[in-house]
């Protein structure tokens, strides 16, 4: 990718995303801007319905980037996309992993 690196949660996600499908390089990176953008648009925020809420936030966010990721990749490319981001989305964030009083 010829672009630096921008301030944009969503687009480093996605770019990160059909980088990853396109050469199978940079898994790792990858994960860590999604679960960014995730975070970033309060898709991880706690509310009244608790834990499916959130799973269902998610899913949505990272519905959201599968589609940003259309126009770049081929039929298998997406599919294998569309799986990653179905695993990254149905596992809740760690939050408050330190020890508890």
């Amino acid at each position: 990718m010829s672009e630096q690196k921008n301030n944009n949660p969503r687009q480093t996600a996605v770019d990160a995303l059909i980088n990853w499908a396109k050469t199978g390089w940079g898994y790792y990176t990858m994960r860590d801007a999604v679960d960014n953008y995730l975070e970033s648009c309060g898709a991880n925020r706690p509310s009244i319905g608790g834990e499916e809420t959130i799973l269902a936030h998610r899913k949505i966010a990272a519905n959201r980037l599968a589609i940003d990721c259309i126009y770049a990749l081929s039929k298998d490319e997406q599919s294998k996309v569309d799986r990653e981001l179905e695993g990254i989305a149905g596992t809740l964030p760690k939050h408050g992993c330190g020890i508890k009083r």
